[in-house]
């Protein structure tokens, strides 16, 4: 019994062995796949998030562009709203010059119907004093004369009742046709003012529906714009994580193939993400074991150096980014300004970059930093990935292979360092 259990337990422990380094092989082997499909899957999310940024970036311009319509609109009646303004204005004192007539030809209209009114009592006095008494004719005038001077005296008196009478009378019929006439003057006046009246109120009933109209939509013209803004800003921001998740994992992944290109770190130089500086303040622009050795450079533009796909590129000095794309290089390749020339020059470009890692125009940089990638694959016109690194003027025009002795020289100063 003794020997068969411990034969059971060293087969069994082969058994497990053998499971435990199948698992370890599995595991191993699934990384990659796991790792290239993490990446795939972030590379198709970039992509979305692309179309969306970019689909919202039309949004928001088409919003800005309403927005611009509205205040241009505004603008223009505000104009338009001087010009009522005015015209309102003048109908108002116009308004206020009419009442004050109207006022007076009230009040001439008053009097003339209190003239009138006292002109017809006197007449009706008079009238009533004449048919109550006797009307003398002349045969009794002469007769009850009691002398020529009392013929006389009643002759003239006689005349100026049938005066008087008739200036009566005269001054009733004027002062009736004055009232006539003040009446309707005072009626003109009324329906006059009537007018100005009712287009003042329609003038401002119309402007304030213009304005209502008009408010409300910058008022939604607005808020649509802020809420594409909003989504923007988002969706932005997304787009930014998503691509600092996969240069994270390209630089792990170059980091990871260096480390199995040379896992003994014997013979080689181990990969540093520190500054390397020569004694004229330039840093080598890659991790040293990233790439290969300064006998494998070579001239064109500038200095070719291979180098694996997502391999990390480093500032050679601190400066700023102007510029991304060379035509030739591909529209990732980052221009870099230093803060003090280097070799003589002061502009410095990475051909053949790749999207990962990219820093913004206008970022500053300090020597050493992070600031692109090596493009994987086929970037530009090339075989393969690489950098061509070499000098530039401030439009990225190339200064051309006779600047191409003194990079190489910093990168071989550096490099060595």
């Amino acid at each position: 019994m003794p020997s068969h259990a411990r034969s059971y337990k060293r087969a069994a422990c082969a058994v497990l062995a053998t499971l435990v380094a199948c698992l370890s092989i599995a595991l191993t082997s699934s990384r990659p796949v796991a790792r290239a499909a993490s990446i795939g899957g972030l590379q198709q999310q970039i992509s979305a998030g692309q179309s969306s940024v970019s689909s919202l970036s039309g949004a928001f311009g088409s919003a800005s562009g309403r927005v611009s319509q509205l205040d241009s609109a505004i603008s223009g009646l505000q104009q338009r709203l001087a010009t009522i303004q005015a015209n309102l204005d003048a109908q108002r004192t116009a308004l206020a010059r009419l009442r004050v007539r109207y006022a007076a030809a009230k009040h001439r209209l008053e009097q003339l119907v209190a003239f009138d009114t006292h002109a017809e009592r006197v007449l009706t006095q008079l009238l009533v004093s004449n048919y109550e008494s006797d009307h003398p004719d002349l045969v009794s005038v002469v007769l009850d004369a009691t002398g020529f001077k009392n013929l006389l005296e009643r002759l003239a008196f006689a005349q100026r009742i049938r005066t008087q009478d008739v200036t009566v009378i005269r001054e009733v019929k004027a002062a009736r046709r004055a009232v006539a006439f003040q009446a309707t003057r005072l009626g003109a006046l009324q329906v006059r003012e009537q007018k100005l009246t009712a287009n003042i109120l329609a003038d401002r009933d119309k402007l304030a529906q213009v304005k209502v109209k008009l408010y409300t939509q910058e008022i939604a013209a607005a808020q649509v714009k802020a809420s594409a803004g909003s989504r923007l800003a988002s969706a932005r921001a997304h787009l930014s994580s998503l691509k600092s998740q996969l240069s994270q994992i390209q630089a792990a992944q170059a980091q990871t193939a260096v480390s199995s290109a040379n896992p003994s770190g014997v013979g080689s130089p181990s990969v540093s993400f520190g500054p390397v500086s020569s004694s004229g303040g330039f840093t080598f622009p890659f991790p040293k074991g990233a790439v290969s050795g300064p006998g494998s450079w070579s001239l064109d533009n500038g200095v070719d150096i291979s180098a694996p796909g997502g391999t990390p590129e480093l500032a050679v000095c601190s400066g700023t980014i102007v510029l991304h794309g060379i035509g030739g290089f591909g529209s990732d390749t980052p221009v870099l300004h230093c803060d003090s020339p280097v070799g003589g020059y002061s502009y410095v470009y990475y051909g053949h970059a790749g999207p990962a890692n990219q820093l913004p125009v206008g970022t500053h940089v300090g020597a050493g930093q992070v600031m692109s990638e090596v493009g994987p694959g086929i970037v530009g016109i090339s075989t393969g990935p690489h950098i061509e690194i070499g000098f530039c003027d401030a439009s990225g025009g190339l200064l051309g292979p006779g600047t191409a002795g003194t990079m190489q020289s910093l990168l071989a100063a550096s490099y060595g360092g």
